[in-house]
């Protein structure tokens, strides 16, 4: 993947699309991933539809944290069944 990283510096995007397409599914999972958590919230727009279903389940979360469990928990127990 560092590779790959590596060649968009001098090349543009459309340039490293073939390159791309040689990475297994995985190797592409783990850049969209990498690329996903490299953005600042602000960087995603959300709609309003969208921020109101966000809210509706932080309330939720925050009402019955007994049966919640945190992103970084869950987040982890993802990685591990890989």
């Amino acid at each position: 993947m560092t590779g790959i990283l590596a060649l968009a510096i001098p090349y543009g995007m459309s340039d490293l699309i073939p390159e791309l397409a040689r990475l297994s599914p995985r190797q592409r999972l783990d850049l969209i991933e990498a690329h996903w958590e490299s953005l600042d919230d602000k960087d995603v727009p959300l709609t309003e539809a969208q921020r109101a279903e966000l809210d509706r389940r932080i309330a939720g979360f925050e009402r019955d944290q007994q049966q919640s469990i945190s992103w970084d928990r869950l987040s982890a127990e993802l990685r591990q069944r890989r």
